[in-house]
């Protein structure tokens, strides 16, 4: 199993430093993503239809609602920072972007020297601070996320991708997908509310939003259990439920599938203040 070893966030995003050793199922995020790896094997993942190695130097740059899965891992655990962009962030970053720009150019890229110390003292901080958010770690992982993106990311009006179709039938099944996420309605039902055939829903939902509807829910309930798992020091019994899972154990499974580590693992790192009082809610009969 994968562990977590520190878990910072802000108003950039997410930084999550873990030690890998299990490859991650096909899943997508709805922010743009990037994976750095520190120390280790390399790693062979998917993302879209290209391939691409992770490897000391050579990051890997996710799109947001873009599928990619961890298809192998070396021998040996790799130490790898994750870093999740608030739109927010980007936003500020790069005011007035176009809608069909795509954000990083490509999947796979070579890390420059100042980028990848930038990275290792990343990391230090986050292991050693006593508290995860302080200033000067949010002040790193600031830099880090420039570096990164106004490296890698887009050089618009040059670098266009074709327009995706903007379908109302399709907004309102994401509405639909959002509103009932605690209870997920079946596609069948989604595709009737919004007056379509199963097939051709299928159809539109992929071209519109380029995931498969069980995808796209699925990219929902795994943010929405980030968001909860570190914000929220409730039982993770009842963050099961309320990201659509009837059992703990189910919730557990995928998470672990998508992620590679346990709901309780990302906790602990994500809430350090907060150990003791989620343990005593899981505990709770």
């Amino acid at each position: 199993m994968s562990r977590v070893l520190a878990v910072t966030h802000g108003h950039i995003g997410r930084a999550c430093l873990l030690d890998k050793v299990r490859p991650a199922g096909a899943h997508a995020h709805p922010v743009h993503h990037a994976m750095i790896e520190l120390d280790g094997p390399c790693h062979e993942y998917q993302v879209g239809e290209a391939s691409a190695v992770l490897a000391p130097r050579h990051a890997i740059l996710v799109n947001s609602h873009e599928l990619h899965a961890n298809l192998s891992v070396g021998h040996g655990k790799s130490t790898i920072l994750m870093l999740y962009f608030s739109p927010l962030w980007i936003e500020e970053q790069f005011p007035g972007l176009p809608a069909y720009v795509r954000f990083f150019r490509d999947s796979s890229v070579q890390l420059g020297t100042a980028t990848v110390e930038l990275a290792q003292r990343l990391a230090r901080r986050m292991l050693e601070a006593p508290e995860i958010n302080t200033p000067e770690v949010q002040a790193l992982f600031g830099e880090l996320a420039e570096h990164l993106c106004h490296q890698h990311g887009p050089t618009y009006p040059n670098r266009e991708r074709p327009a995706r179709s903007n379908d109302y039938r399709i907004r309102r099944a994401i509405a639909l997908m959002q509103e009932h996420l605690e209870e997920p309605l079946p596609t069948q039902e989604i595709a009737a509310r919004v007056g379509l055939s199963r097939s051709r829903f299928f159809e539109l939902f992929t071209a519109c939003t380029g995931l498969s509807p069980k995808h796209y829910v699925n990219m929902l309930r795994l943010h929405a259990a980030v968001e909860y798992l570190a914000d929220d020091p409730g039982p993770i019994a009842e963050l099961s439920q309320r990201c659509g899972f009837g059992a703990q154990s189910h919730f557990s499974k995928f998470f672990v599938d998508q992620q590679g580590f346990t709901p309780r693992d990302y906790r602990r790192a994500a809430v350090p203040a907060l150990p003791r009082q989620c343990e005593q809610a899981d505990a709770r009969p």
